[in-house]
């Protein structure tokens, strides 16, 4: 068991250094990119864009969008064709998907024009790894006009994970109060529940039916955080978390996964699991045995 557990580690380690190793080169490459960009660098930008590079822009003005294409050289012309004034586009928040030969980067992006804030929007990068490495093959952006912007920031880990955990406490206290579209609402569309029983593994819709008699009468749950362990993925957006809780059933212990997106924090899935101290648990099995329950 020792050395299947080893084996299995040293896999587990192998993978996620090719993964991080893959992360880092592409994001290298959209650094280039960016850089290159900024500076009218013409040609880097040629040997970091595939000669079938597409460029599509969303013009979204908080009614209608518009979309737009245009080719590599018209890229490039439009970019030349500013050579008298000054412009700067600031990318963060970086998300990463890799695979062997294709990746994806997602990012939030500020544009300055002439030293001044002129819009934002969002940058949609995907590559593939060509026999000289990392090519962008295709660039997506939309461009909103500064009225509707704020001026984005890089996310603080610490702020996040701030959030979080009010998230995490605001949905627990949602159900002790008995507020069911609260409570929901902070489930993804998608999100999963397991509960304590064999036969509760809960969808959002059929938890929600099941829960809601009880919500109307009054007769939320209430869970009291005694310890709680938060782990992120690399880009601060994912996130999965254990907890240690005072119930009506006693200590329980209880997994769950979040997302942010849109509309902030997300439940995608939460498991609760009562304890069973070790010297109790030959009756405990024993009591399962005699309730037919296996």
């Amino acid at each position: 068991m020792k050395y299947f557990l080893l084996s299995v580690l040293c896999v587990f380690h192998f993978f996620s250094f090719g993964q991080t190793k893959e992360r880092a080169e592409v994001k290298q490459v959209i650094d280039d990119f960016i850089n290159a960009y900024n500076t009218q660098d013409v040609e880097t930008l040629n040997t970091i864009l595939d000669r079938s590079v597409g460029f599509l822009t969303v013009f979204y003005d908080g009614s209608k969008s518009i979309l737009t294409a245009e080719s590599i050289e018209m890229f490039i012309q439009n970019m030349e064709d500013t050579e008298n004034t000054t412009f700067r586009e600031e990318l963060l928040n970086y998300k990463i998907n890799v695979s062997k030969v294709l990746a994806s980067v997602w990012c939030d992006y500020n544009f300055y024009y002439n030293g001044k804030y002129n819009h934002c929007g969002e940058n949609a990068f995907q590559l593939y790894k060509s026999a000289k490495g990392w090519k962008i093959i295709q660039i997506t952006d939309t461009r909103y006009s500064k009225d509707q912007c704020k001026l984005k920031a890089p996310v603080n880990k610490y702020d996040r994970k701030a959030t979080l955990i009010r998230f995490i406490d605001q949905w627990h206290q949602n159900a002790s109060k008995s507020d069911l579209e609260a409570y929901f609402d902070a489930i993804s569309p998608n999100g999963i529940y397991i509960g304590t029983d064999p036969d509760e593994y809960w969808s959002k819709k059929d938890f929600y039916e099941w829960s809601k008699p009880y919500f109307e009468k009054g007769n939320g749950w209430s869970f009291e955080t005694i310890e709680r362990n938060i782990f992120f993925a690399d880009d601060e957006d994912l996130a999965w978390f254990s907890e240690k809780l005072n119930t009506s059933m006693g200590v329980c212990h209880a997994t769950g996964v979040a997302e942010h997106g849109l509309n902030g924090w997300k439940i995608k899935y939460y498991q609760l699991s009562v304890t069973v101290p070790n010297e109790l648990l030959k009756d405990f099995i024993k009591l399962k045995k005699s309730a037919g329950n296996n």
